[in-house]
């Protein structure tokens, strides 16, 4: 999940983990609530609280390069907007991710700990799979708009970003 602000004059995307630093002092130092830092940055509160449990993990605070690679687990996410994240050059982004391998040796994090949004867990179908899953049902013939023969998470759009719900 991404924040997105603006002033009217342009949109620039955020995320918690770009913040690494400031939620390394805020949270795991000073022992300040990773809701109360969300709010003062104007960031999404889910998305802190996953940040904040996947710094915990680790005695030092991971380089901006493996904060990046957690990022980029999002398939909705491509370099240009990992670099306006960061702050960085899209080439920046290109490096990160073809060094993924030799970062993610040299900075080994708990998989677990790296989808720390709601909205996104390793299960999930990328955009694309739900694409072909959808025009495999249309080309099928199947598909009368009522019930499904799988089951499909129900999501909701909240704080930016789709969130999994119950619907029992």
């Amino acid at each position: 999940m991404i924040a997105v602000v603006g002033n009217g004059c342009g949109i620039r995307l955020r995320h918690s983990l770009a913040f690494g630093p400031v939620l390394w002092r805020r949270c795991r130092i000073n022992q300040e609530s990773a809701d109360r830092v969300a709010r003062d940055l104007g960031l999404d509160v889910g998305q802190v609280r996953g940040s904040v449990r996947l710094l915990k993990t680790t005695d030092i605070l991971p380089s901006p390069e493996r904060l990046a690679l957690v990022v980029m687990r999002d398939p909705g996410l491509d370099d240009s907007d990992i670099a306006e994240m960061f702050g960085r050059s899209k080439r920046w982004a290109l490096l990160v991710r073809a060094q993924a391998d030799e970062i993610r040796q040299e900075e080994p994090l708990p998989e677990k700990v790296e989808w720390i949004d709601d909205g996104m867990q390793p299960d999930y179908p990328t955009p694309g799979e739900i694409l072909d899953l959808v025009s495999d049902l249309h080309a099928s013939g199947k598909f009368r708009g009522t019930g499904t023969p799988w089951s499909v998470p129900s999501l909701q759009w909240r704080n930016n970003a789709f969130v999994r719900v119950s619907t029992e």
